[in-house]
């Protein structure tokens, strides 16, 4: 059963994916996912521990440097077999020049509580809002 620690847990793991992107703390960032982890993104999908560094690399150094990344409206539930469902809000802001939303998006995610206890993402889907002018 998923308790209010679990729910805490994933909420930071939540955060520290975030800031490990913000701060291209690169090791801490892969060490969020589970070895066999899928990222799909507007920017491609990546499996495997290997492909993730891959592709967090470029995406660090061409699209989030100097960005914050906020998580918000997170909600956990179980799922089955020490696994959990979270969705969230992602809001992207500019840090280093004038301060902006420059994107937003939902995650919907699938964690997996492993052997020591740990939670970690098994899957990440991130959809990033499109601005449609025709609107």
């Amino acid at each position: 059963m998923l308790n209010l620690e679990d729910k805490i847990t994933i909420q930071e793991l939540i955060t520290k994916y975030n800031l490990a992107i913000d701060n291209k703390r690169l090791d801490e960032w892969i060490n969020t996912w589970t070895d066999d982890g899928i990222w799909t993104t507007t920017f491609g999908e990546a499996k495997g521990k290997s492909e993730l560094k891959n592709m967090i690399n470029q995406i660090t150094n061409e699209f989030a440097n100097g960005k914050r990344h906020f998580s918000t409206n997170i909600i956990i539930e179980e799922t089955q077999n020490n696994m959990a469902s979270a969705n969230s809000y992602l809001t992207v802001i500019e840090a280093y020049k004038s301060p902006q939303v420059v994107a937003s998006g939902t995650y919907r995610d699938i964690l997996k509580k492993n052997n020591t206890g740990e939670w970690k993402f098994f899957q990440r889907k991130l959809d990033i809002d499109l601005v449609n002018e025709s609107k």
